[in-house]
């Protein structure tokens, strides 16, 4: 089967969509699929010297709106066309060339139905829907979904397609081990609603002083909110248990997961989480909340649960802190990935329900 993954932003970041794509890329390949990654090079002087295949497509439009214009060379002779995300031009544009060029494609929203995501902009959204983003669904061989849980934001939205589950997959680390910690971690893009770091914050403000964990708080800033975030700490009086740091790549990165006495992941939606996924394969005990991946690993013991408030994130910190479930938790974490979220498990999967749509037959 050869399949084209086209994404504008895929050599732009090392985390999220790209990191994703190159992911899904080197697992598809190794199941035996011939994969190229299309993106636009408007947003990188040239493709990554890392083995993957990849192909420049010129764009036009600006920012935003920036859309492919000659992607059905590149559809040439393929089975199958993979778009990500949702709510943007340049998928409506792929979209009907995959349509002219007789070649079906695979919408890969990555949370972007979630229904917390549509409460923002409903308005606009439920415009954008009428007019762009029900054609485009309606019209893909099916919807990639990373869990089952997800088929709700899909019947909300009242699609009734063709449907492929299988999560992101973890690349299981036997070289980095938990070990443990004095203080919490949170690592990810300083996106305070998103995150949930104002809940966060606040959740630890509310635990009394002798209870009280110390937190820390690594990564990029995203549009300037990682003052907001400070100010909030700031203002809260929390400076001595709430630490913001910079973020942490490579070897780095897996010195603060495997030094952390428990990880959280606070998130109000989450397309998937790989920071969570990165932090429970090397057995660190995690404290999640209701997002696709949070509920898949809170139903197999594989991760403490808490709701997405103040006060539920409270009770959650200072049971992720103290509990002497704490390493059984990590271990069925580490479990959880081995047995089910595997690069190799996720592939073979994806590979075979896309087959049972008809593509590549």
């Amino acid at each position: 089967m050869k399949i084209v993954r086209y994404h504008p932003r895929a050599l732009i970041g090392d985390g999220g969509i790209s990191e994703a794509i190159r992911g899904w890329t080197r697992a598809l390949a190794a199941a035996g699929a011939e994969v190229e990654i299309a993106y636009d090079p408007g947003y990188a002087a040239g493709p990554r010297d890392d083995g993957l295949a990849y192909v420049a497509v010129p764009h036009g439009g600006r920012g935003r709106s920036r859309y492919p214009k000659d992607l059905d060379s590149v559809l040439y002779g393929s089975d199958l066309l993979v778009l990500h995300s949702g709510w943007v031009v340049h998928n409506v544009v792929a979209a009907r060339a995959a349509r002219a060029a007789g070649v079906p494609y695979l919408l890969e929203p990555r949370g972007a139905y979630d229904r917390q995501i549509l409460s923002r902009n409903r308005l606009r959204k439920k415009v954008w829907w009428a007019l762009l983003e029900r054609r485009v669904a309606a019209g893909a061989a099916g919807i990639h979904l990373f869990f089952d849980s997800e088929r709700e934001h899909l019947r909300d939205l009242g699609y009734r397609g063709g449907v492929v589950v299988a999560p992101n997959g973890v690349e299981p680390r036997d070289d980095v081990h938990w070990e443990g910690g004095d203080h919490l971690v949170w690592l990810g893009r300083f996106d305070p609603e998103h995150k949930g770091l104002d809940l966060l914050v606040r959740a630890v403000g509310l635990i009394p002083h002798l209870d009280r964990p110390t937190l820390r708080l690594y990564g990029p800033d995203w549009r300037g909110q990682k003052a907001a975030v400070w100010g909030l700490i700031d203002g809260l009086g929390l400076k001595d248990w709430v630490q913001i740091c910079p973020p942490v790549y490579g070897a780095a990165k897996w010195d603060v997961l495997r030094r952390a006495r428990g990880f959280v992941y606070p998130s109000r939606w989450e397309g998937f989480g790989i920071a969570l996924a990165e932090a429970i394969n090397i057995g660190a005990p995690a404290l999640v909340t209701a997002y696709p991946l949070g509920r898949f690993l809170a139903e197999r013991d594989a991760a403490f649960f808490a709701e997405a408030t103040v006060e539920g994130l409270a009770a959650g910190l200072v049971t992720l802190s103290s509990s002497p479930r704490r390493q059984e938790i990590g271990r069925n974490g580490a479990r959880v990935v081995r047995e089910e979220l595997t690069w190799d498990h996720t592939a073979r999967s994806w590979l075979d329900q896309v087959s049972e749509l008809g593509v590549g037959r």
